[in-house]
């Protein structure tokens, strides 16, 4: 097909991909249909999900699975801004996902009446334009620990509330503000930002891997990986299979170390503090090397002090989090290093920088929100779902529902 007839809104109305029946009916704007077999390579085999349609009207994807459950995902167009259309945007942590799916399949099993409430409030919310609930690459690596039913309720109610949107791999975000740190101590012009919470295919991937979109891509690559990926979140989602969980041991034991090398050092807090910025520096220094020298055309690299080290972590929206938290964890005797944390500490500070609210476990979640509060930015970092609710009511988050009330009641007023 040619670019022109494939992006054409004008002459189409649907794709309908039928897996099932590895059928392709497409239903043209002069109510004309065409059906064809599916090719082989578009059907994979032992697939959850038994069908996919593209609404070219309402620009969304609605994917099937083959127990009849209905998904909506939102379109992406490259030359707009995310859609976000006022909504607030909500990041859950895995375990607040689990409590609201418990609560879309069942509600009488969230035990907590105030949890209760506010899950069901959030749902509601999500569902009826209240705000957004993206998506990352910790929720996929997280939910294929599951398997069986509780896999499938966990990932349909993700996919299902989060209707596409995803925030960008921790990876690409650290690159991003790496850069701009160091534009910003050159004196050079902020150019090349990228949004970090979209509808953008493969964006949780990370631009390193084929799932997200090349910057190279063709108008009619965006568009077919618009109409595949709502389908290979939503099948990793719901793959009944469990995938293996890697033990992380080298990670572990490596910062295990240096939280044990920072205790032998017996210094003052203050000092102790320096000293973990420094290492936590050290460690992650080749995020920062590269665009130094490519802006700078230079092989060298600056040293910089303790002051400036602390102010050029502190003006990154997710570094200053992460680095907080590592330094927290470096100068803490108490502090066990395990498998989960590297999930956690990337991601929850990656959703602490950039989403609106935060609903994350007690342990991180409590850490963030005392590194917001020591960096001096507003504290969005919630450790229970009623909290974040109360929150978000506070600051006027309404369904689309509730807003066209307000607006009737205030026209006939």
């Amino acid at each position: 097909m040619g670019e022109a007839v494939v992006l054409s809104a004008e002459l189409y109305r649907y794709w309908h991909l039928d897996f099932q029946r590895r059928r392709v009916k497409i239903v043209c704007q002069d109510g004309q249909i065409l059906e064809e077999a599916l090719p082989s390579e578009f059907s994979p085999k032992n697939s959850q999900i038994a069908s996919s349609t593209f609404d070219w009207e309402k620009w969304w994807i609605i994917s099937t699975t083959t127990r009849g459950h209905r998904i909506i995902t939102e379109g992406f167009n490259p030359d707009s801004p995310p859609p976000l259309n006022g909504r607030s945007t909500v990041y859950l942590d895995q375990n607040r996902w689990r409590t609201v799916a418990d609560a879309l399949h069942d509600p009488e099993r969230v035990a907590d009446v105030g949890e209760r409430r506010a899950a069901l409030e959030l749902i509601q919310l999500a569902l009826d334009g209240g705000i957004v609930l993206p998506l990352s690459m910790g929720h996929m690596l997280e939910t294929a620990g599951l398997h069986n039913e509780r896999r499938y309720e966990v990932g349909l109610a993700m996919a299902s509330l989060a209707g596409g949107w995803q925030i960008r791999n921790p990876l690409d975000l650290w690159k991003q503000e790496a850069e701009l740190t160091i534009r910003d101590h050159l004196g050079l012009p902020i150019v090349g930002r990228i949004y970090p919470i979209v509808t953008e295919p493969g964006a949780l991937f990370g631009s390193d891997t084929k799932l997200g979109i090349a910057k190279e891509a063709t108008d009619t690559a965006i568009l077919m990986a618009m109409l595949t990926m709502p389908n290979v979140i939503l099948g990793s989602l719901i793959d009944p299979e469990p995938m293996p969980k890697h033990p992380l041991t080298m990670w572990i034991d490596h910062h295990t170390r240096i939280t044990s090398r920072m205790d032998a050092e017996n210094l003052p807090k203050k000092r102790r503090r320096q000293l973990a910025q420094r290492r936590y520096w050290n460690e992650n220094i080749g995020f920062y090397t590269p665009p130094y020298r490519k802006l700078t055309c230079s092989p060298d690299f600056p040293t910089f002090s303790d002051r400036e080290l602390t102010n050029l972590l502190s003006i990154s929206p997710m570094v200053g989090l992460l680095s907080e938290l590592f330094v927290r964890r470096f100068t803490d005797r108490q502090n066990k290093w395990r498998r989960n944390d590297l999930i956690d500490i990337f991601h929850l500070s990656s959703a602490a920088g950039y989403a609106d609210y935060v609903c994350a476990e007690n342990h991180t979640g409590t850490q963030l929100r005392e590194a917001q509060r020591a960096l001096g930015r507003n504290e969005t970092v919630f450790t229970s779902l009623d909290a974040l609710v109360a929150a978000l009511r506070r600051d006027g988050a309404k369904t689309q529902s509730e807003r066209l009330l307000d607006s009737e009641s205030g026209h006939h007023g």
